[in-house]
């Protein structure tokens, strides 16, 4: 008879209600001896039973119903974006000033002034229009705001990023500057207020730095998106404009794909434009950005498709809208502007006149050269 062999624990049969072990000892062991040791065979595997049809009505659990769809993932915020690569151009600031509103011209006086005193505690960027420059008996003259029915002042020395000596008469620079600056709309930052008397003092230079600390410093503005700019200065081949909290100059090239003999004729103080971010700079020694933007490339250039309609050898009509530096712009009939400083007639054509222009060339681009070959009609009124 073959010695008993112990089963350890592990080796017991287990059941689903967990009484194998309860079992006695003895039972086990010579239930073991008597059967012969032999491979384990598998058990065959059941078949699957089918489940069964739900009832109308019913969810079955079996059937997955249709996966959700992803959710969209949020776009990147813009100021934690920097100057990463691979930006999107969607990301265009066309708002200004959006940060809070509180002062409407229909409030109260001391509703106004008490919102003043508010927004100096919290140094609120607030909006105004230029409505003068005074000289008083300081050489320091002084920009009068209008915000919504209350007047501020912002002396001269605060209006701009730059500077003069104080207690001297501004440049004649800062001087043109405040002259063609009336009308326009600025932010700027209150200083002071006195509610008894009625006055208030800002700082535009402020709103300006908070301005460049808030859109360049937090890398908002990046080359190639649009961006809001406010007209504060127009020059006859030029005109300038703050680019969120950065003054810039825009040339005659940059500011429109049509021909015009002054800048006056298109745009003026106050006036809001849309313009695409060229390039951007930092001066370390200051601090503060320096910006390059141009309206026309904002746009899609009107003349391009007309353009390549034109027929070279061909002449067409056209009305000269200026001259300038013996260039001749003329405007054609059929919506395209060209320059030349070429022409055939015996005088100079002059601005508004109707001339005949011959195409030599057609570029890819939409440029044309040609020249002018008659005066059709002068313009009696020059």
């Amino acid at each position: 008879m073959a010695p008993r062999k112990k089963l350890t624990e592990a080796e017991a049969p287990e059941t689903a209600a967990g009484t194998a072990a309860a079992e006695p000892e003895t039972e086990t062991a010579e239930a073991t001896a008597a059967e012969p040791e032999t491979e384990p065979v598998p058990e065959p595997e059941a078949e699957p039973v089918p489940d069964p049809e739900p009832e109308p009505g019913a969810e079955s659990e079996a059937e997955p119903g249709p996966e959700p769809e992803p959710e969209p993932e949020p776009p990147e915020d813009a100021a934690g974006t920097g100057g990463q690569q691979g930006a999107r151009h969607d990301e265009n600031i066309l708002t200004l000033n959006d940060l809070e509103r509180g002062l409407t011209r229909d409030a109260g006086e001391d509703v106004k002034w008490r919102y003043l005193q508010t927004a100096m505690h919290r140094r609120i960027v607030l909006t105004g229009v230029v409505s003068g420059v005074e000289y008083l008996q300081t050489p320091d003259p002084v920009c009068v705001i209008d915000c919504e029915g209350v007047r501020v002042c912002i002396p001269g020395h605060e209006m701009f990023i730059g500077d003069w000596p104080k207690g001297e008469i501004p440049p004649l620079e800062f001087r043109l500057r405040l002259s063609r600056i009336l009308g326009a709309t600025v932010d700027f930052i209150v200083a002071g207020v006195d509610a008894k008397n009625r006055a208030a003092v800002a700082s535009r230079r402020a709103a300006l730095l908070e301005a460049q600390k808030r859109y360049y410093g937090g890398g908002r503005v990046r080359e190639g998106i649009l961006v809001a700019c406010r007209v504060v200065g127009v020059r006859k081949r030029s005109l300038t404009v703050e680019a969120l909290g950065v003054e810039t100059d825009v040339s005659a090239a940059d500011a429109s794909w049509e021909w015009f003999p002054e800048m006056g004729d298109l745009y003026s103080a106050g006036d809001l434009v849309v313009a695409r971010v060229m390039s951007t700079e930092k001066d370390p020694e200051t601090g503060t950005w320096d910006v390059r933007v141009s309206i026309r490339e904002a746009t899609e250039n009107p003349g391009r498709e007309a353009a390549k309609k034109l027929v070279e050898n061909s002449s067409y009509f056209g009305v000269v809208t200026g001259v300038n530096d013996g260039m001749i712009f003329v405007r054609l009939q059929t919506g395209v502007n060209v320059k030349t400083p070429t022409y055939s007639t015996r005088t100079p054509p002059q601005k508004n006149d109707t001339v005949c222009f011959q195409v030599k060339a057609v570029t890819a681009a939409g440029a044309v050269y040609g020249l002018v070959t008659r005066v059709i009609r002068r313009n009696r009124l020059r």
